[in-house]
């Protein structure tokens, strides 16, 4: 089975579950309510399903693109986008039932780094350390993804399904540990160049696979990514 096969049944697993649980909690809980949210994640919307006086349940989704260029990485420039995919199936503990709550779960991370370089201003580009033609290797594609599914951990404030009033202020503070990011360079090679013959793109790749790993660990700072956002939630 494959990552995005095991991603998606996570997170029909966990909708699935969001709907038992709160068919289950009986009358007094299984109170529903929405919250619109922005933050570092983009923006989204979030389901919360009461368990039981201390515990709720949450399902959400983010998004958000954001472009960067002239962004050197590894001394080349890019023009890059990331595009920001999120889904969320968090557990909630509100000590005592109040406001304050502490969250764990996981994430569903379709998170996406889209680049495409600028010829340097040299003519050549520095690929693992050696110089190669810019007339001969043209343009590079990159792009970073990451793990699939991974874990958060945070604290927050606002309990949208407690008793009282049903518009509430919602905050979350966390982090999502990702892990480092899959890098992949593809050449657009024109015609014409010596890099077509294959012992020569044999070479090249050797080159490829040293620059993504240079790559990587330039980016190694993003395994652990930040989560801040705040909303408003409706009690249904």
């Amino acid at each position: 089975m494959s990552e995005r096969q095991m991603a998606t049944r996570w997170v029909w697993t966990a909708a699935g579950t969001a709907l038992l649980l709160g068919s289950l909690a009986g009358p007094a809980r299984g109170e529903v309510a929405v919250t619109a949210k922005a933050g570092s994640l983009g923006g989204g919307v979030e389901l919360t399903v009461g368990l039981a006086p201390q515990w709720n349940l949450r399902l959400g989704g983010n998004a958000f693109d954001y472009t960067d260029d002239h962004r050197e990485v590894s001394g080349i420039l890019y023009d890059a986008t990331a595009h920001l995919r999120t889904g969320s199936a968090l557990l909630d503990f509100h000590p005592g039932g109040g406001e304050f709550r502490l969250s764990a779960g996981a994430f569903y991370n379709d998170t996406r780094v889209d680049g495409n370089s600028l010829v340097p201003a040299s003519g050549f580009y520095d690929l693992g350390g050696v110089p190669v033609p810019a007339s001969q290797l043209g343009t590079l594609d990159g792009q970073i993804k990451f793990k699939p599914v991974v874990p958060y951990v945070g604290l927050g404030w606002g309990n949208a399904v407690g008793p009282g009033r049903r518009l509430r202020f919602a905050a979350d503070l966390g982090a999502m540990f990702q892990g480092k990011g899959r890098v992949t360079l593809t050449p657009r090679i024109p015609a014409g160049s010596v890099l077509n013959d294959p012992i020569a793109r044999a070479a090249l790749q050797v080159l490829l696979d040293r620059e993504e790993g240079e790559i990587e660990n330039d980016v190694a700072d993003y395994t652990v990514y930040p989560v801040v956002s705040i909303g408003i939630s409706y009690r249904f």
